[in-house]
């Protein structure tokens, strides 16, 4: 597994969103063009889940695929509501992993 990637992601002013965007699309989801930056995700050493307010982005790391997808968001409950039954069933499973992630411009 690669510890750092590069990806495009939408800025609102507090946070990131909609990683992986095309400016092609961007308006489907009511961005703007302008909007997208190229950050570089890096995983952190801390990976212990935080439950404060704070944004604390969290991705999934396929194993299939062998990459981070585009399932990035800005908290870990909001990771975790993409499975069915949760993070540590799928983790179980071998499908994949989360990961705390730190962005940088």
């Amino acid at each position: 597994m690669k510890n750092q990637f590069k990806t495009t992601a939408v800025h609102n002013g507090d946070h990131y969103h909609h990683f992986g965007i095309y400016p092609a699309t961007a308006s489907l989801y009511g961005d703007k063009v302008e909007d997208i930056e190229e950050v570089t995700l890096t995983v952190s050493d801390d990976q212990s889940p935080d439950n404060s307010m704070d944004v604390d982005y969290w991705g999934w790391y396929d194993n299939k695929k062998g990459e981070f997808t585009n399932m990035i968001y800005p908290k870990y409950f909001l990771l975790n509501m993409c499975f069915p039954y949760g993070i540590k069933a799928t983790e179980e499973t071998g499908q994949g992993k989360a990961y705390r992630l730190e962005i940088n411009k």
